[in-house]
């Protein structure tokens, strides 16, 4: 079909579509165990949502699609669980963000919301939020297009069971494994994943956000990685104000000199304000830890997916170029499968002399 009219272009040396380098990396029909080097660099990236796929991509999408995802716009969205996922977590985090906005910024701020520095960054960071949420739950994460069948190149490589065999690939000296998707009938490019829930092999699958209703993978992990750090420091000034809030309570009602019982006192008058309190508490805990462990993951080059199931030993990393590179990589030129120099692909069916009993091998 036209997405092996993509891997042709593979083989005579050149990069594919821009919509991702590393379908490169997939190509059915490659030699094996000779190595290519693609010296061209991928054509950026941009932005997914704007320019939309290209055509074999859009083709697939629009008219032969058959995930459980809905595609909008000619495959620029892709949404999952709306309701109950997406809704349900829109609902309970900006339903308390409209009452903080209404009814207790403006009291600890009065006549200032716009005009000083809390209340403008405020407003402007969840402005932020409102967009990073938009396009992490609803931006199409990176869907790769299904195989109406298995590559007639394949037809030679079946096991027992009629499914190509897992073949290996070579990246920066260090063997991976690489599943063949018998739902897609595509090897799987490095990093990429199928998931249960959305039915679709994902590009740089990180994870399946449940709150959201979608895969976050390699076109909403930016947006994704934005929501968490704003909401971590928007939390962090709810929090602060609502601090401030109880203060100037305490103050209208004992005095400049109140002390701790006063202030419980507050507290059990104005239960509204105490449950907004420990609800941001809650949330900026969780979206600090995220922020704190994506960052981690970042300067490793490692996925979500790939940290937790332990996919490389000590070392074993391929991808893992130093942190400075690594971000680079992830969030400025994140159609490169590597963070620096061409990309080099070989493949075989039998393992290389770099490949280690000990690395975990399981299903990405």
């Amino acid at each position: 079909g036209k997405l092996n009219s993509n891997f042709a272009r593979v083989r005579r040396g050149r990069s594919p579509c821009k919509m991702s380098r590393y379908l490169s990396y997939s190509d059915p029909g490659i030699k094996l165990c000779e190595p290519l080097r693609l010296k061209e660099p991928p054509p950026r990236l941009g932005i997914p949502w704007l320019t939309g796929p290209e055509e074999s991509f859009k083709e697939y999408l629009s008219k032969r699609y058959k995930g459980n995802s809905s595609i909008w716009c000619g495959g620029r969205f892709a949404t999952g669980q709306v309701w109950p996922n997406a809704i349900s977590t829109f609902t309970l985090t900006f339903g308390p963000g409209a009452w903080y906005f209404h009814s207790l910024l403006p009291i600890v701020r009065p006549g200032l919301v716009l005009t000083s520095f809390l209340g403008i960054s405020q407003c402007v960071l969840a402005a932020v939020i409102l967009v990073t949420f938009f396009f992490t739950s609803a931006q199409n994460p990176g869907i790769i297009p299904r195989n109406e069948s298995i590559p007639q190149e394949l037809e030679q490589q079946m096991d027992l069971r009629g499914v190509p065999r897992h073949r290996f690939l070579k990246i920066s000296e260090i063997t991976i494994k690489q599943k063949f998707c018998a739902t897609c009938n595509i090897f799987r490019p490095p990093r990429s994943k199928h998931c249960s829930f959305c039915d679709n092999c994902i590009l740089r699958f990180d994870h399946h956000c449940t709150w959201l209703g979608n895969c976050v993978g390699l076109y909403n992990y930016r947006y994704f990685v934005v929501l968490i750090y704003s909401s971590t420091v928007f939390l962090m000034q709810c929090l602060y104000v609502t601090g401030c809030h109880f203060g100037q309570e305490a103050d209208d009602m004992f005095g400049p000199d109140y002390g701790f019982l006063d202030v419980l006192w507050v507290l059990s008058e104005d239960t509204s304000s105490v449950f907004f309190f420990l609800y941001c508490l809650f949330l900026m805990f969780a979206v600090l830890l995220l922020a704190v462990y994506h960052t981690v993951i970042s300067l490793q080059n490692l996925t979500t997916n790939e940290h937790v199931k332990n996919y490389y030993r000590e070392g074993q990393n391929p991808f893992d170029y130093g942190g400075f590179k690594n971000c680079q990589q992830i969030y400025c030129f994140p159609e490169r499968v590597l963070p620096e120099g061409d990309d080099k692909i070989e493949a075989g069916y039998l393992p290389f002399g770099s490949y280690s009993d000990g690395q975990s091998f399981d299903e990405l």
